[in-house]
């Protein structure tokens, strides 16, 4: 999940149907190349579903969708790959609080599915809020591991401005 959604994380030009399912073509071509159209649609409708995401149909263009829906997007094309490890660098960046909530029940439910989760943020709350280990790295280098029950965003920050 890349913090610029709509540099690097969806295809803005494109249909949400096509951008689920871009990453996992695989899963939906067929003998010879050919992709299964309805298997694609069904695909996507049913991740706009879970999802949440708003939008007039799986047809309409992601440069249409609000940030919160487009980075849902972003999202729902890696869910669909079904990883064992997911990688979320500042997934609520310019998005509505009601977005963040749902990213933020979404990354929940898959720890709670045993996937791995590994999410980069500069917002403090968010980090002692949804995690329960936290790396703080300094100059990009790591300085201290955290267990984010006994911290605070007050401890985050004095190792993450170089204290040790």
């Amino acid at each position: 999940m890349p913090e610029e959604r709509r540099k690097e994380g969806v295809l803005v030009a494109e249909s949400v149907t096509s951008n689920l399912t871009a990453v996992n073509l695989k899963k939906f071509t067929r003998l010879l190349g050919f992709i299964n159209r309805r298997a694609e649609k069904k695909t996507a409708q049913e991740y706009i579903k879970a999802l949440g995401i708003k939008t007039s149909s799986e047809n309409a263009r992601v440069e249409n969708l609000s940030g919160g829906n487009q980075q849902k997007v972003a999202i729902g094309r890696w869910l669909i790959a079904d990883a064992d490890v997911y990688i979320f660098d500042e997934p609520t960046k310019g998005v509505d609080v009601g977005a963040k909530r749902d990213i933020f029940e979404l990354i929940a439910q898959l720890a709670a599915q045993g996937k791995g989760v590994i999410y980069a943020s500069s917002e403090l709350a968010e980090i002692v809020g949804i995690t329960n280990r936290v790396y703080v790295l300094y100059d990009g280098e790591p300085v201290k591991e955290l267990e984010t029950a006994a911290t605070t965003e007050e401890e985050l920050l004095f190792y993450s401005t170089g204290g040790r």
